[in-house]
Parts: structure tokens; C-alpha cells; sequence
């Protein structure tokens, strides 16, 4: 035992000497890679002293001689205070080696490495002192508190480098966060900031910086970081901030980091179309173009969804067999968030609609707080079963059959949003819901009061937003874009389908590549046939409303199939796709999701396959490749392409060198086709095709490797 006691001891005391070493001179110090994977031990490592600690401070409080031999506990007391020292230091040397590597806001990470360091000596003092302050119990107690104290602020510091300031605290801490309405507030407070608190600032907080950028206040934000400003006004595929959303999920600087909550495709558009629209920190929703895609994508949002503020309601939550007896094919009912108390409920299929479901609903008349009723047939009756719930605060009778009647509905003392568009009700019935003590919305559109009663109600309530109609000025509205219904790849002889989901809109396109107008483009009328490999673009008009924004897309017809092929180069092990599957299936992959299965990613080396068609072979016209092009995530259409042709493989000799044009700039992501015409009715064909060695000099990875993707190969 004492053997042992003097070998750890040595060993504590050399690491604590590393550890004040590297603390003082940590900032000259650059540390090697296999340190480096040290230092990222540290997560791994310090739950164990912190556990050890609380098992001493157990042991040291058990009565001894009432349930363990008084020696046998002293050991094991001795030994858990032994390896709690052990690991301490262990856990901040690891922690002292892993804070070289990272971005941490200096103030946070000084508290938290001295604080280490200081608990690791003390840890250290108390086991050479410890028979010594054993026999002075005040004293051994103080230490042991003091000790204690200086775990919880180690532990507190960390926990607001990795996950936030006042982690520890917040839910004690926690104010009530200010209102956000679509009139009180700017656009970036709308709808732009709670998509940067959810996906980036636990990383861009002023304790934990990462790349010195600081996202949780607009003026740093505003700074930038050490790459500079994150973005530029108008220029969204030029803004750093969009450029490592689009970066793939196994690149260094793609943002957020792999394993993190990536961005969905609605929260990219709110950051792409904020900066487009010049990164405004203070505009109103109001004030942008009725046409803009910022106040578009603003408008259709729900805030209650993009903020994470979760309301705290006083009333007990009703029992999960409750809740789920309610649900049924017709009626849902469901918390509002995860652990709320508060129930929402959704009613479906008007001609299955019930009123003894309606009436059912008293079960959980308390805890109902959203009811949606929406075009269910629900009359004047009605109403009276409604008002029974007292708490409700959001009521939807859209396309109801209520008429006049509405004054059950003052018993709702707590409603705040009600919906009657649709509805057959008067200015009379609406002016009775509208004295309502908390209403602060309500939405009448399509409802016929006349706009003499609409002019006189808005002014008599100013405090309340009416929405008489959907949209609120007469300026028109852009369409939306067209669409293909058999997107994918055609068979022969299957001509293009386009709709469009507005009744009585004009389809013009193109298929030479060129933009479609309004006056010269062919008109849709029936299915396009298409020869072969063809980019289509497509635009939607109608009297009174914008023309939509380009529908493009390029369409494939089904080729050749090879009696054989072969992958002759291995893709990059995070793009396997299915192989030499990928190249042949039929399935187009997406400009979106490159990590889908119908792509094969190429960077380190060149993409080749061979295509064996037989003794048989057929007359080849030309060569198809599909791939993809996405700038900001480093995907380029490739360099160079080769085709080889022979009978077999050893017969091939080149036919062909193909000099790909490339992006003189960034460019929206899409799916685009290398037509190579050939001449030849040989049986074997290899192609080769080499990914960008040195991207551009304009591009901001310039000097770096390009990234090629495949998804299919026509020959025909």
C-alpha cells in the first residue's frame, strides 16, 4: 500500500508540474497530433473525478463504527481520495491540451483552466496533509467543503464553454422573453435570429467564439469573425455565412459541424434571402416589397415555432390515457411542446365530423389551449360547447358555417387568436368578439363585411391586428414556379408533363436553354417530346400577378443499357453511392442532397467505368453524364473527360478529350449534363473523367481540390 501510494504520488506531482507548464506557457506551445487526440479526452475523462469526489465526500460522512471496520473504510477513503487526485490532474492536463486547439472566449476559459488547475493542486496537498488534517475535523471539513465548492465553479465554467452562458443556472435565470409579433418587430428578430440561437450560438456565444465570431449580439455580429464579414449585402452565394452551410457535412469548416443540428431548407432560405435582400437588421416586415422573397418566406412562418420560449401554465396536465382515448382517425389532440401541460386539438374529414367528438373534448376542457375547427361543419349551436374551454387561447373557425351569434365566445377571457375567415359573419357579431380582454389577432378575410364597417372596426381597435384580407395591398404577386410531374428519367417514347397548382395559368418554356418570356415562348399545351437529353425552363403567367421565377431542370431519356458494367475507381468513402449501380438505375440524384445514394463523389483521384455492351454492339450517337454543380460546397463539373473505345478493355485506345468549361463565379446548386457526341459501334467503352485539380483564384477555397458527382450515364 505504501508502495503504491508513493508511485501515484510522484506521478500526480509530475503531472501537476506539466500542468502549471503548459498553463503558463500553453499560448508558445504548439502541440502534436497525437497530443491533440489527447487533449480530446478530456470530455470522456471528467465525469470520473467529478463522481469520485462525491463518493469521498459520501464515505467521509458515513458513521464508521456503526457499519464498517474502522481501518477497512479508512483504505478504501484513502484510495478513492488517491485516484480522485489522479484523474483530476489527468482531466486538466487533457483540458489545458484540448483549450490549444479551439476558439474559446478568453474570459470563460481562464476561469475555467485556473480553477482546474488550482482544484488539481489542492486535490494533491490534501492527500500529503491528509492524516494530518484528519485529526482537526473543523478543519478537514472546511477543506473538504471548500473543495467541493471549487468542483461546483470548475464544472459551472466548462458547462458555459460547451453549452452556453449560465447553462448551470439558466432555468433559475430564465426571463420571460419579449414578444415577437410580425408588427412590432424587424425581420431579423423575427425570423432570422431564432434560426441563428437554434443552430449557432452555442458555438458563437461571447464564452465559446469559435473562429472569433460572435453571433449573440448584433453588433459583434456585425464584426465578423477572423475570416471578416459574414456576409454581402445582395450576395448570398458569395457570403461566408451560406458558403459553409453548403460545404460538405465532412469538411473542416462546414457550419454546423457534423454531429450538430444541421439547417433545414426553409432556415437556409430565411439566412439566403435576408442577405439578399441587404442583411437589414432593422426593417420591418411591412416595409419589404410585396414580391420579396424575405417577406414571403416571413409571412408564411409560424414564430411560435422558430422561437424556443416555452410557456409555463399553472394547471395540472391531464393523464396520458386521456389524451390518447381522444385521438382517433378524425381528432388529434397533442401537447403543444414536449412536457406541456397544454393540449392543442386538430379536427379532420368535415363529412365524418361529430359534435358528440366536439363534446368529448370536456374531458380536457382545462388543459385545451388551440383548438382548429377549420371547414368543419360547425354552426352558431355550436359555440356554447367551445366557450366550456375556459383556457383557450387560439380558436380556428375558418370556413365554418357560424354566422352571427358569437357571444358564447365572450366567456374565452384568454383567447388571443381567432380565425373566421370564410364565414358568413356580420360586422355586428364581429364587434363582439373584438371587446375580448386579451385579442390581439384576428383573422376575417373572405368574409364580406363591407369596407366601410372593415375601415370603421380597424380604427375602433387599433390594438388588435385584423387581417380583412389576405393580402394587405394591391400591388400583385408573384406566381409560383411551375413543376414537372414525372421528374425523373424518361422512358423512350414518354413525352414531359408540366402543371402548375393555380387554376387558369399560362405555362411558356423553352427547351434551348434560353429564359422563357411572356410573349415569344413556346406555350404549354400538351406533353413535350423530348429527343434526348434536354434542359427545359419553364414560367408561369397569369393576368394581375407576377410571372414566376424560372422553373429549370434537365431532363433525361432512358439509354442503351450495357450488357456489363464496371466502376474502375473507387469513390471517396463518405460517397459511396450504390456503385456501379448508381451510374445505370434510373434514379436522378438532387442538387440538394448530395449524400443521397444516387450520387458517386469524387476528389482525391479520377472517376473511370467501363461499359460493355456485347458482341452485338449498337450504333452509339452520343454520350450522356449527369452531375452535379454547387459551388459553394466545392462541386465543379469536371476538368477533363476522356472516352476510350475497343471491343474489350485491352483494344481501347482514346477517342476523345473533352475540356470542360468551368464557373467564372458562384452559382445556384442544380444538376446539369455533358453531352459528348460519338460516332462508333464498338462494344467497349471507358470513361474517364478527372475532378478540379486547383479550384479558381475568385473562389474562396482557391488552390484547393474540386469535388466531381456522378448520378447517371446515358448512352444513345
Amino acid at each position: 500500500m505504501n508502495k503504491l501510494k508513493v508511485i501515484l504520488l510522484n506521478l500526480i506531482f509530475c503531472l501537476q508540474v506539466l500542468i502549471t507548464f503548459l498553463l503558463l506557457a500553453g499560448d508558445k506551445i504548439k502541440l502534436p497530433l497525437w497530443l491533440q487526440v489527447a487533449g480530446r479526452l478530456h470530455p470522456l475523462l471528467l465525469h470520473l473525478p467529478i463522481g469520485l469526489a462525491i463518493f469521498f465526500f459520501i464515505l467521509i460522512l458515513i458513521p464508521k463504527r456503526n457499519y464498517f471496520h474502522q481501518q477497512t473504510l479508512d483504505v478504501i477513503t484513502f484510495l478513492v481520495l488517491l485516484l480522485t487526485s489522479l484523474l483530476a490532474s489527468l482531466t486538466a492536463l487533457f483540458g489545458i491540451m484540448l483549450s490549444l486547439q479551439g476558439d474559446y472566449g478568453s474570459d470563460s476559459l481562464t476561469q475555467h483552466k485556473i480553477s482546474s488547475v488550482v482544484l488539481s493542486w489542492l486535490l494533491y496537498l490534501f492527500i500529503l496533509n491528509y492524516d494530518w488534517l484528519k485529526e482537526r475535523r473543523t478543519i478537514f471539513y472546511g477543506v473538504n467543503v471548500f473543495v467541493f465548492a471549487l468542483l461546483f465553479f470548475a464544472g459551472h465554467t466548462g458547462s458555459t464553454l460547451t453549452h452556453g452562458e449560465n447553462f448551470v443556472f439558466e432555468p433559475l435565470l430564465k426571463e420571460k422573453k419579449e414578444s415577437l409579433s410580425k408588427e412590432n418587430s424587424s425581420v431579423f428578430q423575427l425570423v432570422v435570429q431564432p434560426v441563428l440561437e437554434k443552430k449557432c450560438f452555442s458555438c458563437h456565444n461571447e464564452s465559446k467564439a469559435k473562429g472569433g465570431l460572435v453571433m449573440t449580439s448584433i453588433a459583434s455580429f456585425k464584426k465578423g469573425g477572423k475570416h471578416g464579414k459574414e456576409w454581402e449585402e445582395g450576395k448570398p452565394d458569395q457570403s461566408n455565412l451560406i458558403k459553409v452551410i453548403h460545404l460538405p457535412l465532412t469538411h473542416d469548416q462546414h457550419m454546423p459541424p457534423d454531429g450538430k443540428a444541421q439547417l433545414s431548407k426553409m432556415e437556409i432560405d430565411i439566412l439566403k434571402f435576408w442577405i439578399q435582400s441587404g442583411a437589414n437588421f432593422d426593417i420591418n416586415l411591412s416595409a419589404l416589397a410585396p414580391n420579396d422573397s424575405l417577406r414571403i418566406i416571413a409571412s408564411s412562418v409560424n414564430i411560435s415555432k422558430l422561437t424556443t420560449e416555452e410557456r409555463i401554465f399553472t394547471f395540472a396536465a391531464a393523464s396520458k390515457g386521456v389524451v390518447d382515448k381522444l385521438n382517433s382517425p378524425f381528432r388529434s389532440v397533442f401537447p403543444l411542446y414536449q412536457n406541456s401541460p397544454a393540449l392543442r386539438a386538430d379536427f379532420f374529414v368535415a363529412a365524418s365530423f361529430d359534435v358528440k367528438a366536439l363534446e368529448e373534448l370536456s374531458e380536457v376542457e382545462e388543459q385545451l389551449v388551440e383548438l382548429n375547427l377549420s371547414r368543419m361543419p360547425v354552426t352558431d349551436k355550436e359555440l356554447d360547447i367551445v366557450a366550456r374551454f375556459k383556457n383557450l387561447e387560439k380558436l380556428n373557425l375558418n370556413f365554418t358555417k357560424v354566422k352571427s351569434d358569437l357571444t358564447p365566445l365572450k366567456k374565452l377571457k384568454h383567447l388571443k387568436s381567432l380565425s373566421l375567415s370564410g364565414t358568413e359573419v356580420n360586422s355586428e357579431a364581429i364587434n363582439h368578439v373584438l371587446l375580448l380582454p386579451d385579442l390581439k389577432e384576428l383573422f376575417v378575410w373572405n368574409t364580406g363585411v363591407v369596407q366601410a364597417d372593415q375601415v370603421k372596426l380597424s380604427n375602433q381597435h387599433k390594438n388588435i391586428l385584423i387581417t380583412w384580407n389576405i393580402f394587405n395591398d394591391d400591388m400583385p404577386i408573384k406566381l409560383s414556379s411551375p413543376m414537372i410531374v414525372n421528374d425523373g428519367v424518361l422512358k423512350k417514347n414518354e413525352a414531359v408533363i408540366l402543371k402548375h397548382v393555380m387554376q387558369g395559368v399560362t405555362i411558356r418554356y423553352t427547351l434551348d436553354g434560353s429564359t422563357p418570356d411572356s410573349l415569344t415562348s413556346e406555350i404549354y399545351k400538351a406533353p413535350i417530346p423530348l429527343p434526348g437529353a434536354t434542359q427545359l425552363k419553364a414560367r408561369a403567367f397569369k393576368e394581375g400577378w407576377l410571372g414566376s421565377d424560372v422553373f429549370e431542370t434537365m431532363c433525361y431519356v432512358e439509354g442503351i443499357k450495357a450488357n456489363q458494367m464496371e466502376l474502375l475507381s473507387k469513390p471517396d468513402p463518405s460517397y459511396l453511392g450504390e456503385g456501379s449501380k448508381s451510374l445505370m438505375d434510373g434514379r436522378r440524384g438532387t442538387a440538394e442532397l448530395f449524400r443521397e445514394p444516387s450520387w458517386l463523389g469524387y476528389r482525391d483521384n479520377s472517376f473511370m467505368a467501363s461499359f460493355d455492351f456485347g458482341k452485338e454492339a449498337p450504333a452509339i450517337k452520343n454520350i450522356v453524364i449527369s452531375y452535379g454543380r454547387n459551388t459553394g460546397s466545392y462541386i465543379f463539373p469536371p476538368e477533363e473527360v476522356q472516352v476510350w473505345v475497343g471491343d474489350n478493355d485491352k483494344d481501347a485506345r482514346l477517342l476523345k478529350t473533352i475540356k470542360v468549361p468551368q464557373p467564372t463565379a458562384n452559382e445556384t446548386a442544380k444538376v446539369d449534363a455533358l453531352i459528348i457526341p460519338v460516332t462508333n459501334t464498338k462494344s467497349y467503352y471507358k470513361l474517364i473523367a478527372k475532378p478540379v485539380a486547383k479550384l479558381p483564384s475568385w473562389h474562396s477555397g482557391k488552390g484547393q481540390k474540386g469535388w466531381f458527382f456522378v448520378d447517371e450515364i446515358f448512352f444513345n
